[in-house]
């Protein structure tokens, strides 16, 4: 079967730094699509071409073509169906896969479109649509985005992304867990403190300022990557490898989660003051959450994420009981830890506490690593390489359900209502994000 893609927004940032090189590499590997990229900024396929940030090999650009394309003319849509039939050609069998990399707000005059592109050709025509995170900007909104999308399509034919479960620390999550007994046996609130998850920053907004006033730091991490990480972290082992069980017990997870009341919200002090304040936009957030599981009940998940902080990283500590350091009231025997490194090399270590040298029976901790890089290679696919192949394989595995997406906007709508509370320093942490563990007698591991 041909599958063609129709690649709304395929001149911006999206596509050429990541979705272009994740289509140059699934054609070497022998997928058979075509794609059509719509865009208003060159007139011509030989300019978009020209422009692109890296140029494909011949036998890629048989593969790509370009429409000008303006959703206010008329005659956009008559290209693009007279482009779409083109490529078809003698083919019995097509799968359109429309991919709309546009702001959420344009979701309706999308779907409409794409309703008026003419695919009623000869050949047997199945669709799919692709829209990116974040779906809406709140519940309401997300519902009806929904709403709209299911007018046209059905929930099957629907792709919701969030890129970072195409990333393969996030796979590895579940395998780690579930297919090591050591951890599986551990892996609960009868051992662990407490989690703490750490995605930070080291760049401000720049360019983005415009988009980043829409949607702040909530919209932008926590209510999908994020929660979907906790959900990584603390599900149940699914009875089968599938999307509808991963989905099934993610959700359980979500369900479980109250909405978040225990947070601040900050922005960095170059950004207040070229705002000023009539604008409020948060670029960083830190909070607790429980969930109330029977497995994770009691156990404090803390997250402090945002911009413009003095590294760019994305850890998580899962930190266990200090049985021993509290019996033997010996603060030098540390806490054993899980440490979850995504960014900016994809690591995994336990810190073991072992002897030191010429000491009698005094301890440091250790840390024992597996290097994802140094074990497999540094070229796995990308996290859109493997989105998109999963999508041309009709592969659900890796894309949140909207009964997630819902449950996510429940859970961080009061974040949604607050008030930027602090100015912090540029490459500085919060006090408030210090603030939030000082309170149970805990600091951040780093």
């Amino acid at each position: 079967m041909k599958q063609i893609i129709i690649q709304f927004g395929g001149t911006g940032d999206l596509f050429k730094k990541k979705l272009l090189p994740a289509y140059m590499h699934l054609a070497a590997k022998g997928y058979d699509f075509s794609i059509i990229t719509l865009g208003r900024r060159f007139s011509t396929r030989e300019e978009f071409i020209a422009h692109l940030p890296q140029q494909p090999d011949q036998e890629f650009l048989k593969r790509l073509e370009y429409v000008q394309y303006d959703m206010k003319d008329p005659a956009s849509l008559e290209r693009v169906s007279s482009k779409a039939q083109q490529l078809v050609g003698d083919e019995c069998e097509v799968e359109f896969i429309y991919y709309i990399a546009l702001q959420p707000s344009l979701y309706e005059a999308a779907i409409r479109q794409i309703e008026q592109i003419n695919t009623h050709m000869h050949c047997t025509v199945s669709k799919k649509i692709i829209v990116e995170k974040p779906f809406g900007f709140d519940l309401d909104t997300a519902t009806a985005y929904n709403t709209i999308l299911t007018s046209v399509f059905t929930d099957e034919e629907i792709y919701r992304i969030d890129h970072y479960l195409g990333k393969e620390f996030m796979q590895n999550l579940l395998i780690m867990r579930f297919h090591n007994d050591i951890i599986r046996g551990i892996w609960n609130n009868h051992f662990i403190d407490h989690i703490q998850i750490i995605f930070d920053e080291d760049l401000g907004v720049e360019e983005r300022l415009g988009f980043y006033e829409q949607i702040g730091v909530v919209r932008d991490t926590v209510q999908n990557h994020i929660l979907q990480v906790i959900t990584h972290l603390t599900m149940s082992e699914p009875s089968a490898f599938t999307p509808e069980e991963i989905s099934h017990e993610k959700l359980r997870v979500l369900r479980a989660i109250k909405p978040v009341k225990d947070f601040t919200l900050s922005r960095y002090r170059s950004l207040a003051e070229l705002q000023g304040d009539s604008i409020r936009t948060p670029t960083y957030t830190s909070f607790k959450l429980f969930v109330d599981t029977f497995e994770f009940s009691g156990v404090p998940i803390y997250v402090r994420t945002g911009k413009m902080q003095s590294e760019g990283r994305s850890q998580i500590y899962v930190n266990f009981k200090n049985t021993m350091g509290r019996v033997l009231n010996n603060s030098r025997i540390a806490q054993n830890s899980v440490i979850i490194t995504t960014h900016p090399e994809m690591n995994i270590d336990i810190t073991l506490n072992m002897k030191m040298p010429n000491t009698r029976w005094e301890t440091q901790p250790v840390r024992f690593n597996f290097n994802h890089a140094e074990t497999f290679g540094i070229n796995t696919p990308e996290a859109y390489e493997q989105i998109v192949e999963k999508i041309l394989r009709s592969d659900k595995s890796l894309f949140p359900s909207m009964s997630e997406i819902q449950e996510a906007w429940r859970i961080v709508t009061p974040t949604l209502q607050g008030n930027v509370v602090e100015t912090y320093d540029d490459h500085t942490l919060p006090a408030s994000a210090v603030r939030l563990l000082e309170e149970d007698g805990r600091v951040w591991n780093a």
